[in-house]
């Protein structure tokens, strides 16, 4: 299973490829923050913690307007704070407020890339593709470290990209 810092990075090489359309922030909160849901059913004892958000039902539809409202909110109102956040950890922005389009579409990319890493990788996702289907028949068992190795990959080839930037 992709460990959540990694989804935030799997992709974030986008941003540093065109930083004019690709929205940081939506990018990297979208393809973590769905995994509050596993933690939220981790402390409290559940032992089936991958539920509704972790489906592509959710993850393409409320969600990616959940996360566009917070990140809009959050380049319109702490726009100083960003900055100074974005350049504290180089990501040398040419903008902090993307048009909303742009927000969205990030939000809608990584909440699908979320979903689309982890039903390989997750045996016990029974919402991954409700309602068509409950029960999650894409798990790889065993073969599922090549998703994961495909997604360390991933985020080492964006590491790189931000430490030559």
């Amino acid at each position: 299973m992709p460990i959540t810092p990694f989804h935030g990075l799997a992709f974030m090489f986008l941003y540093f490829k065109d930083k004019r359309r690709i929205d940081p922030l939506a990018l990297a909160v979208s393809s973590t923050f769905v995994d509050l849901e596993p933690l939220y059913y981790f402390l409290i004892g559940d032992p089936l913690n991958h539920k509704i958000w972790h489906g592509f039902t959710l993850a393409l539809t409320v969600y990616p307007l959940l996360v566009t409202f917070g990140v809009f909110m959050m380049e319109r109102f702490l726009k100083e704070r960003l900055w100074s956040t974005y350049n504290a950890v180089r990501l040398e922005p040419v903008q902090v407020g993307y048009p909303l389009l742009s927000i969205y579409l990030c939000s809608l990319f990584g909440g699908f890339s979320h979903i689309l890493f982890d039903m390989f990788t997750h045996e016990k996702m029974p919402y991954v593709i409700y309602p068509l289907a409950y029960g999650n028949p894409f798990y790889l068992g065993l073969a599922s470290i090549t998703v994961e190795l495909a997604v360390i990959m991933l985020a080492i080839y964006s590491g790189l990209h931000w430490l030559r930037k």
